[in-house]
């Protein structure tokens, strides 16, 4: 750019050079992705997008010549996460984490990966590794942004590992890019019932779940988000979509909140912070308040529920039930 940020003819054939070099990248083309973005940084070392693309290339043209050394299949897929793994560490290192060539060789990396990982399960591999294979397969089509076949792919893993909350979390984002919201609500609030720990939740990122960490994060900031997020989400009535539970489930429920009653009630306020004991709990109470109000309604329980909610935090739920009582 020159005088008033004008465009000139030079940054045109430049902006061209670093497309070229894009798409070289998004192509796996490290030798040419690198000649490009090489030549240019002699010209222009700090022209936007080019130390990036420099950078990136080189990265990966040290690296995929060990893949040739590999197996089709798991082998040669496991290989190319774990170097991705890599690789975002080092594009946040050297601050390009996000950005057009780190999109662009992300594009290419979780491709290749999810070729090797269909291969694998079409041969069967390791069929004792099935579960993991569909949802290293799953993550890469949810990352290609390709939600069909991230759908297709849960859906039939769902039908054997249906109580998995990673695997639910990642098909409830999948669903609720398509516009299927009511399904990928009720998916969700499954999956952090289930266990919120095991959910990947940079994995997720969709509107109403950015909305969750957001509020469990400001309320919250030392403990683990991830745990808050169902009780906001009755809070902030966002997991409003609610399926049904069965009497065992609730009985089973009911034990549960028992149990971590004796936990609570044990640790000192610094020990809670520290643990996931308070907001299971919580939960807990939430979906036996859920199974009283809309399938077995019984006022005297949902009275106790609420009362004992205000009495663990006035200030989370003494507006909420004044507003909005059994």
């Amino acid at each position: 750019m020159n005088n008033g940020d004008q465009l000139t003819f030079s940054d045109d054939k430049t902006v061209e050079s670093v497309n070229r070099g894009l798409d070289f990248l998004e192509n796996g083309d490290f030798m040419n992705a690198f000649s490009v973005f090489d030549s240019i940084m002699n010209n222009k070392p700090d022209y936007p997008g080019v130390e990036a693309g420099y950078r990136t290339s080189r990265y990966w043209l040290n690296r995929v010549p060990g893949l040739a050394t590999l197996n089709n299949g798991k082998e040669s897929a496991d290989f190319l996460m774990g170097q991705w793994n890599e690789f975002e560490n080092y594009s946040r290192e050297k601050n390009f984490f996000g950005g057009s060539a780190f999109k662009a060789v992300q594009k290419y990396i979780y491709y290749n990966s999810s070729e090797h990982y269909k291969t694998a399960f079409a041969n069967q591999e390791s069929p004792a590794d099935n579960f993991s294979l569909l949802m290293n397969l799953a993550v890469c089509f949810l990352t290609l942004e390709d939600y069909p076949k991230t759908i297709e792919t849960l859906e039939y893993a769902k039908s054997f590992f249906k109580n998995d909350p990673k695997l639910l979390s990642i098909l409830a984002a999948a669903y609720f890019k398509t516009g299927e919201a009511p399904k990928s609500l009720l998916l969700f609030r499954e999956a952090f019932f289930i266990n919120p720990s095991a959910i990947d939740i940079e994995l997720i990122k969709c509107e109403p779940i950015n909305e969750l960490t957001s509020a469990s994060k400001e309320a919250h900031p030392e403990e683990d988000i991830r745990e808050w997020v169902p009780v906001y989400g009755f809070l902030m009535d966002i997991f409003y979509v609610k399926g049904k539970i069965s009497q065992q489930t609730a009985e089973l429920i009911t034990k549960d909140i028992a149990s971590l009653e004796k936990s609570y009630q044990s640790m000192t306020r610094e020990k809670l912070k520290k643990s996931n004991v308070l907001p299971r709990l919580i939960n807990k109470y939430l979906w036996l308040y859920d199974y009283y109000h809309f399938q077995n309604y019984d006022l005297s329980i949902l009275s106790q529920i609420s009362q004992r909610l205000i009495e663990i935090d006035k200030s989370l739920f003494g507006s909420y039930f004044s507003k909005n009582k059994p």
